[in-house]
């Protein structure tokens, strides 16, 4: 799991990312009780990206976040679901978009770790936001054929709290499992439910280091 870490912020790091340390537990952000995410200590960076240059030196992080999970605790229990878990990301204030993000994602996946993706989800669209055909042609370029597309509860991501940054997402499958969610921060999500679309898209993943460690290691949980 060491060799996982390290591998992982060394590609970032080669690729332009600066790493960040995980923050704590306990969020300075006052709409959750915990940390929840990757993405919890950077929300300040999608609304200014001018500040990720000040405070990392350019607008590309990479990080590896201890998070507690509570929205689906019920599920906690099973071979991929738990509620502390650790958070491998890259993320991204307007340095990069979807071709970048996916185009990394699928290289360390693929050649970096030597693993076959299964398949890939996309969003289908719904009234709100439309279908995510940009992301289906990067995919279909990169040589993945399996490609389905889900509605809003799997295949869009956010807001952390009551508001935020937001987005569709495309989602990675190794084994049957997710192991890799890239969300596109297009939009701010209002307390009403209001999307209201950000002046510079950004970039946020995570993928659970749990869940590839046990692919990697060929094991069943």
């Amino acid at each position: 799991s060491n060799e996982i870490r390290r591998r992982f912020l060394n590609f970032f790091e080669k690729r332009d990312h600066t790493i960040v340390p995980s923050s704590s537990l306990i969020p300075t952000d006052s709409s959750v009780l915990l940390t929840t995410a990757g993405m919890q200590q950077f929300k300040n960076y999608y609304l200014d990206p001018i500040l990720a240059e000040r405070d990392f030196g350019r607008r590309n992080v990479v990080s590896i976040q201890k998070c507690f999970r509570t929205s689906d605790i019920g599920e906690v229990g099973d071979e991929r679901h738990l509620t502390f878990f650790e958070m491998l990301g890259n993320f991204s204030f307007g340095g990069y978009f979807k071709q970048e993000a996916i185009e990394f994602a699928h290289e360390f996946i693929t050649k970096e770790l030597g693993i076959k993706i299964d398949y890939v989800t996309i969003f289908a669209g719904d009234a709100q936001v439309e279908k995510d055909e940009e992301s289906i042609k990067i995919w279909q370029n990169l040589g993945v054929t399996e490609i389905r597309e889900c509605g809003r509860e799997d295949n869009f991501w956010g807001p952390t709290g009551s508001e935020g940054p937001c987005g569709p997402t495309t989602e990675i499958y190794v084994d049957g499992i997710e192991i890799w969610n890239l969300v596109f921060n297009e939009y701010y999500a209002r307390p009403d439910g209001t999307l209201e679309k950000l002046e510079i898209p950004g970039v946020d993943t995570g993928m659970g280091l749990e869940r590839l460690v046990a692919i990697l290691q060929n094991t069943t949980d």
